[in-house]
């Protein structure tokens, strides 16, 4: 299972982030059902750069709805491909509250 985190601080949440988590829900539907999940986290440390979102130990900032599914192709699908297909591939969990 592939994880992206979007953080919904208040900054962020300010900035649009409940638009780019609900493109991600989307896209991942659509996608890459059942092989992505989401979650949200407070403060990534960022503040001033617009929404932030993590994939792996990956960090974006400034992130559009616009931009998700880019972003999704890029970062989240070889992701997704090299968990089906048995690959190793790091993934971090641990998020500062």
């Amino acid at each position: 299972m592939v994880t992206v985190v979007v953080c919904v601080g208040s900054s962020c949440f300010l900035k649009g982030a409940p638009l780019v988590i609900a493109e991600f829900e989307k896209t991942i539907e659509e996608a890459a059902p059942g092989k992505v999940e989401i979650k949200g986290s407070f403060c990534m440390e960022r503040c001033a750069n617009g929404v932030t979102v993590r994939i792996g130990d990956q960090v974006l900032t400034a992130v559009t709805p616009d931009q998700v599914r880019g972003i999704f192709d890029e970062h989240v699908l070889p992701k997704v491909t090299a968990h089906s297909s048995g690959d190793q591939v790091k993934e971090t969990e641990g998020c500062r509250v």
